[in-house]
């Protein structure tokens, strides 16, 4: 099973052991919805989980005091990757964009991702051609998705890559 780190805990949130995460993820239905997580690589079960102005409050089960829950402190939280699909809307995670080769609508090679950045507008992706890397926006008119694959549309990629 394949688990991605979905938050860090920042610190102990109140005196009856919630804590105070910073997120790294912005599937939200997957954080509030999760009945286990991963600390540790130990299964914590979860009393409750509610994302409030950026910031996750995790509240686990047995860990009902301020000192208990000191102990989490800088520790990550990982979920599965399949409970993150599930209540992903989107066709691919970031994870699975780094390294994904890409091809255009004739099936010739364009390149591979090698990085992936989020400014806040369009998320941009580095890709890497032809021993260069380039920058492009990850936009609907130049990225399309045929059976599960990320196909590019080769002249608005052009156009667009910096």
């Amino acid at each position: 099973m394949q688990k991605l780190l979905v938050a860090k805990v920042s610190k102990p949130q109140g005196i009856k052991g919630e804590l105070k995460c910073q997120l790294y993820t912005d599937v939200f239905a997957a954080l509030e919805n999760a009945r286990e997580v991963f600390v540790r690589d130990e299964i914590c079960k979860v009393e409750r989980a509610k994302v409030r102005k950026g910031e996750l409050y995790l509240k686990l089960v047995g860990v009902d005091d301020r000192n208990h829950a000191e102990l989490f402190r800088n520790c990550e939280i990982f979920l599965p990757k399949e409970v993150i699909e599930q209540h992903s809307g989107q066709d691919f995670l970031v994870d699975d964009l780094i390294g994904m080769v890409l091809y255009d609508k004739e099936g010739a090679l364009v390149g591979q991702i090698v990085d992936y950045e989020d400014y806040g507008s369009a998320p941009i992706l580095s890709i890497e051609q032809n021993g260069h890397i380039f920058e492009v926006p990850y936009l609907n008119e130049i990225f399309e998705t045929q059976n599960g694959t990320l196909t590019v549309n080769r002249k608005n990629f052009e156009e667009h890559k910096i």
